[in-house]
């Protein structure tokens, strides 16, 4: 929705503000691209994630080579498995020529430092994280969208896994300030990823990490 150029100044401010993790996808456009030119000089400074819907070896790989030319970096500090769904589409996954094991053979090169998942769905999550073969779960959280908070956080947490809260203002559904509030309130959720398109917005999101107050009945 903003240029390159304006790109850059946003993702500047977040630094300078202390926001130091930025989540993007393959499937977010020119995403990658503008993230990799606006951390230029400061990839050092930045916890790093990216995703793919891929689903066999041969596509991850490719994905994983492509996302790091993109973000102009050498190391990608999580790569997730996006949204996978249906029925089998673990099993296609995992198999000995599926994407998991490219996610495998990148984090031993050194390419990505940890494997994630993102998801929609609170029982397809909850499968998929029974083996604990993932890092981190990035699911909707928000105080209108909470379905995974009571069985989904709570054995993410027992397996130690990172949980990151998307969708956090609901797609803007709902105040900013007390959903991020709320979000940040849960001492299980690890960090929150709301979508910021100006240097007001990371000053306003911001705020609420930096001055987090308890929630009130």
């Amino acid at each position: 929705r903003i240029s390159k150029e304006e790109a850059k100044k946003v993702i500047d401010k977040c630094l300078e503000v202390g926001i130091n993790f930025i989540d993007t996808a393959r499937a977010y456009t020119v995403s990658e691209e503008f993230i990799g030119y606006a951390i230029k000089g400061n990839r050092d400074k930045w916890i790093l994630a990216t995703k793919s819907p891929a689903k066999t070896y041969a596509d991850m790989k490719r994905d994983i080579e492509t996302s790091l030319r993109n973000l102009q970096t050498d190391y990608i500090d999580l790569y997730q498995l996006h949204n996978p769904k249906g029925e089998g589409v673990m099993d296609q996954i995992l198999a000995e020529d599926g994407a998991y094991k490219a996610l495998l053979d990148a984090k031993k090169e050194g390419k990505i430092g940890h494997i994630g998942i993102t998801n929609h769905s609170a029982d397809f999550s909850l499968e998929a994280i029974k083996d604990n073969l993932f890092e981190t779960i990035q699911f909707p959280y928000n105080p209108i969208e909470n379905l995974g908070e009571e069985k989904l956080f709570k054995k993410a947490a027992e397996l130690d896994m990172g949980i990151i809260a998307m969708k956090p203002i609901a797609g803007g559904a709902f105040n900013a300030d007390l959903s991020l509030k709320y979000i940040l309130n849960n001492p299980l959720v690890t960090t929150a990823i709301p979508g910021m398109d100006s240097i007001e917005q990371v000053i306003k999101n911001s705020s609420i990490g930096i001055n987090l107050q308890p929630l009130t009945e």
